[in-house]
């Protein structure tokens, strides 16, 4: 089992002592709507430790198998191309981590991969994720990848770039967590690097901003251009580079957190910045445009009439690929079916790791079959269906009743390993208030009406609804 150089001078070598330093006076941060990829800095934990476990301890640990870590090299110097960490255990304060063979041979086929022994022993920026990794993802496996000098400034770059991004997708499962280790802008004389003489306590946090929100274009161009323009000292450009070519275009970035090193050392001649961010398939709050909405409905009809007639031949909708990146997400989505007016099937998931698109086509075949309230639905009674889609963000817990409000909130309750869930729709086509609708949910849980008054649990999600 490997032990990193690190160990006991970057990180401390008990795990008691580096939650001290990363959780001590700091609120538990809310859980994040399943990232693709999480931002985080590789600075020694007593600078940066606690910006990146802002990020790790956002996560939901239980919708991640496996994560990979792209790093930039600090010690040599390398071309277009990346190092693959090799396969084995590693010790950390909390236990060992796995840098699993089957992950390591998959990063080792990539296009650009090229393995340099000498990059691996010293290199901090993927060793200082790892506690942080086995204390919030305890059950991932890893892969890791030590990334040399990417650009997007040629042809050559950019064709570079993506085949890299095509074929890494391919690894970016529902189930993979990417974490890109950079530390933000390098300041002063020693980084070779001073934009400004004066006033970097105010000008290196807005410089930072500024890349941010370059970065957040999701365009390696854009990217390109910034870090070009600026000259902004962020050692893991190149990772984020490649980030950005495996992202789908409605890729989201959302900052979490952002500190200093002068902030523990008061020295604005030398300092780092850090920040943590997250990244997500999709637009904020599970936003679809009207064009995805559509989509979404004709990809349910077509499923409710293949299902109810499967010697149709009836021909798939033609989505637009931009339309089918939306669609890409992974979210929970119900069916709802209904026939002059009254319910006729209604099927659905809280959650799912399969595109939002698949989601939604067996949502539909499901509510039209296999609604156990309802015999399957006829051929005969398509023309008088009606299909709506809804489209769930992921459930939050609330403390009780007194944080729902009825119309706006989908509720889930649970009590004694029972359980309900209502849409945020069904509230208002029933004129019911919040305690007539936690009766009915309580009746749907297989309770006596009343009992959501103690001892349950409740969690709240928005929907946005298409039909």
């Amino acid at each position: 089992m490997r032990i990193p150089a690190i160990a006991g001078t970057w990180y401390p070598d008990d795990a008691n002592a580096i939650l001290r330093l990363v959780e001590d006076g700091k609120p538990s941060p809310s859980k994040l709507d399943h990232p693709l990829a999480i931002i985080v800095p590789h600075a020694g934990y007593a600078y940066s430790g606690a910006v990146a476990a802002r990020a790790f301890a956002s996560l939901l640990a239980d919708r991640y198998d496996r994560a990979i870590i792209l790093a930039p090299s600090h010690r040599v110097a390398l071309g277009r191309t990346f190092s693959v960490e090799p396969a084995g255990e590693v010790a950390t304060p909390f236990g060992p981590v796995e840098f699993e063979k089957g992950l390591h041979d998959e990063l080792e086929s990539l296009p650009g991969a090229e393995f340099c022994p000498a990059a691996h022993p010293m290199e901090h920026a993927i060793d200082i994720e790892l506690p942080l990794v086995k204390r919030y993802l305890p059950g991932c496996r890893l892969g890791a990848a030590i990334v040399g000098n990417w650009d997007c400034r040629t042809k050559e770059d950019e064709m570079a770039l993506a085949k890299f991004g095509e074929a890494f997708r391919k690894l970016m499962t529902p189930r993979t967590l990417v974490i890109i280790s950079s530390d933000f802008t390098h300041y002063g004389r020693d980084f070779d690097y001073v934009p400004f003489e004066v006033d970097a306590e105010r000008l290196l946090p807005k410089l930072d901003e500024e890349m941010f929100r370059a970065l957040a274009k999701n365009d390696n161009r854009v990217w390109a251009d910034a870090l070009h323009r600026t000259g902004a000292t962020i050692c893991g450009a190149s990772a984020l580079h490649l980030l950005i070519a495996a992202l789908p275009k409605t890729a989201r970035f959302e900052k979490l957190e952002y500190a200093t090193s002068a902030g523990k050392t008061g020295d604005w001649s030398h300092v780092v910045g850090y920040m943590s961010a997250a990244v997500f398939a999709g637009s904020k709050g599970g936003a679809l445009s009207r064009e995805a909405g559509r989509a979404l409905v004709e990809i349910a009809m077509h499923s409710l009439r293949k299902a109810v007639s499967p010697g149709s031949g009836l021909a798939g909708p033609e989505i637009p690929d931009e339309v089918k990146e939306e669609l890409s997400r992974h979210c929970g989505a119900f069916v709802t079916l209904t026939e002059n007016g009254m319910l006729r099937g209604c099927i659905g998931m809280i959650v799912s790791d399969s595109p939002l698109s698949e989601t939604v086509r067996e949502m539909a075949e499901s509510a039209a079959l296999r609604d156990p309230r309802f015999s399957p639905v006829r051929e005969a009674e398509l023309a008088r269906i009606e299909l709506e889609v809804s489209v769930l963000s992921e459930p939050r817990p609330v403390s009780g009743p007194d944080e729902i409000t009825a119309g706006r909130d989908g509720v889930i309750l649970e009590k004694r390993g029972r359980s309900a869930v209502f849409l945020p729709q069904v509230a208002t086509e029933q004129g019911w208030d919040v305690p007539t609708m936690l009766d009915h949910l309580s009746l749907k849980a297989g309770l006596m009406p009343d009992d959501w008054r103690s001892g349950a649990k409740f969690r709240t999600f928005s929907a946005q609804v298409f039909g």
